[in-house]
């Protein structure tokens, strides 16, 4: 693990982590705190249509959750041939999922934007989540503002994204940068990680290296009542972490950054949520 890297256990308190926001007066349903993609398979052969869906992934994997079309700003895929945008294929409705046509062998990254949305959360919850989140600059922030007993009116966006390897074979597409606000971007294949090795990762906020900032990993087979995380760690001043691998299958991995806000009279902060996923092999045979 590089130098700076303060590992922490990941008994983060569940409660406080996943507490649901409750909604302003005249604003849309719920947006979700924690969200990540995944679809259906990891390796389909190029030219195949891939069925994607949106997850609540509070405790990993989470269950699916309804595409609401007009809070994706932007749906994409990044592979060999550059950029193709999505929108058109965001589907609507309970719980449906995007169909994705996979151009060219190699890796593609499919990634959704979320529109701001707005969340107001109780005070107490709020404040366990600050601390769960390992935001100290914002619990000082409002101890010293005299805020620390008044909600959390909120305005959130998400940076999802997911990777896939058409035919089975990893391309170097996968640690490519997105120009995402916020971002976890692989250093290595994540598609040549196993159980028991590391990834190294970087992450960015607005285009620079993001420190201090808390990531978290978890796997699609962590036993329930471990909690939400299998790891968490500190970033170094790079912005940079190894993330222990622990077991084979779909892996998430994600941050979130906080930071006061100021000319909107719905929010007092700003919060952007970053998720990665991939699926981790048992061995080295083709998927």
């Amino acid at each position: 693990m590089r130098a700076g890297l303060a590992r922490t256990e990941a008994r983060v308190v569940l409660v406080a982590l996943c507490a649901m926001a409750v909604v302003l007066a005249h604003a849309a349903p719920a947006a979700l705190h924690d969200a990540c993609m995944l679809p259906e398979r990891s390796a389909p052969a190029p030219g195949e249509a891939v069925r994607v869906s949106l997850h609540d992934s509070a405790v990993f994997p989470g269950p699916p959750v309804d595409w609401r079309p007009d809070l994706a700003r932007e749906f994409f895929l990044v592979d060999a041939a550059g950029r193709l945008d999505l929108k058109d294929r965001v589907p609507e409705g309970r719980s449906p999922m995007a169909r994705v046509s996979l151009r060219s062998p190699g890796t593609t990254v499919v990634a959704l934007v979320s529109a701001p949305a707005y969340t107001v959360t109780p005070s107490r919850e709020f404040q366990g989540r600050l601390k769960a989140e390992g935001h100290d600059d914002i619990l000082e922030m409002r101890r010293t503002m005299k805020a620390a007993g008044r909600p959390g009116r909120e305005r959130s966006r998400h940076y999802v994204k997911t990777l896939l390897n058409a035919g089975g074979v990893p391309s170097a597409v996968a640690l490519s940068t997105l120009n995402l606000v916020l971002e976890i971007i692989p250093e290595a294949q994540p598609a040549e990680v196993r159980p028991g090795g590391r990834l190294p990762v970087k992450v960015r906020f607005e285009g620079m290296p993001y420190p201090g900032g808390l990531l978290c990993a978890t796997h699609s087979g962590l036993a329930a009542g471990t909690g939400p995380y299998a790891w968490c760690g500190r970033l170094d001043r790079d912005g940079r972490a190894s993330v222990p691998i622990e077991a084979p299958g779909w892996q998430l991995l994600r941050t979130t950054r906080l930071r006061a806000l100021a000319g909107d009279d719905r929010a007092d902060w700003v919060s952007y949520w970053a998720a990665l996923t991939f699926e981790v092999p048992s061995d080295r045979s083709p998927r």
